[in-house]
């Protein structure tokens, strides 16, 4: 008997481990994500990103993933959406352009501005 109370306790204690590690992902992903767009906010240039793909995730998860150019160099960027279509019938607008603000510290860093397609948008942006 003190055998099952000592593996519910590990189990217990497993348990409580494992929600924290998630809990503490989730904090740290949320953190970093809010520093890049205040960055992108402070550090504010623009310029024009193309859609060259969209793909599935997971179960309900998206992505679109674009291509743009600062000076001479080309950088890559995605961001989480929901299952969409542009006016035209093109999944994800693939070959569409659109607005982008990057980080003129860090132009890896990026916001791609959908216009009417932003409420598709998952990722929070501050």
């Amino acid at each position: 008997m003190k055998s099952k109370k000592n593996k519910d306790k590990i189990y217990n204690l497993l348990a409580i481990i494992v929600f924290s590690a998630i809990i503490l992902i989730i904090i740290i992903g949320t953190f970093i994500q809010y520093q890049d767009d205040q960055e992108i906010k402070r550090y504010r240039g623009t310029t024009e990103a193309i859609i060259i793909d969209f793909k599935h995730i997971n179960l309900t998860r998206y992505s679109i993933f674009y291509e743009y150019q600062v000076g001479n160099k080309k950088y890559k960027g995605r961001t989480g959406v929901e299952w969409f279509k542009c006016d035209d019938g093109k999944l994800g607008c693939v070959g569409h352009t659109f607005k982008l603000s990057y980080s003129i510290k860090n132009p890896s860093k990026s916001t791609i501005h959908l216009g009417k397609y932003e409420k598709h948008k998952g990722t929070v942006e501050f």
